[in-house]
């Protein structure tokens, strides 16, 4: 499991690159932002989930839907059964399980620092009767005293208004721990600082 985890923190920093890449912004930004401008180190923690089977899925929801609160998230979800749910244009999509896959997904830190390029993506978990479904995920995410905002671009581009507030990381999981299944703009707005 450390060998893993070590592995997916590199995954997830290299991901971090390509992001920072397709923003025009500096490479080392977003870690540089996670970590406080370098006073603290970025959180990465691993969580493995079970879902055992459900012997009446219609009358349970299974894992509501919700936002990722952190930055990025890795999953490494059950290849056999599946139950991962992403909406898209106001659809419901099924992630289907692939074997020796890792499913990236942006979560809100991302949504604020891209000033809305990036979105962080609302999903659930199904209930089934199917199997027992398992799941890995890993979360790279700011530490706690990071002061999240909308970064400004560089190499000249054109600086967009910022469409999200600037707030601090811990600040905004005391909200998130009350209001994980509400809208995130209702988050985003509770806690800002500007």
């Amino acid at each position: 499991m450390k060998e893993y985890r070590l592995e997916l923190k590199k995954l997830a920093e290299k991901m971090l690159n390509i992001l920072e890449d397709n923003l025009g912004l500096s490479q080392g930004h977003i870690k540089q932002t996670f970590s406080g401008n370098g006073s603290h180190n970025p959180f990465f923690g691993t969580k493995v989930s079970h879902y055992p089977p459900c012997p009446r899925p219609d009358r349970v929801g299974g894992l509501r839907n919700h936002t990722d609160a952190g930055g990025l998230i890795l999953l490494f979800q059950d290849d056999k059964f599946g139950g991962l749910q992403v909406l898209k244009n106001g659809q419901w999509f099924d992630v289907q399980p692939l074997a020796n896959t890792i499913v990236i997904n942006i979560g809100d830190q991302i949504e604020v620092i891209s000033n809305g390029r990036y979105k962080s993506a609302l999903h659930r978990v199904l209930a089934s009767a199917n199997g027992n479904r398992r799941s890995i995920a890993s979360f790279y995410n700011p530490a706690l005293e990071a002061v999240i905002e909308p970064a400004v671009m560089s190499g000249g581009g054109k600086i967009e208004k910022a469409g999200y507030p600037s707030f601090v990381f811990g600040d905004y999981m005391e909200i998130y721990a009350k209001q994980k299944f509400m809208d995130k703009e209702l988050r985003f707005q509770s806690v800002g600082i500007n």
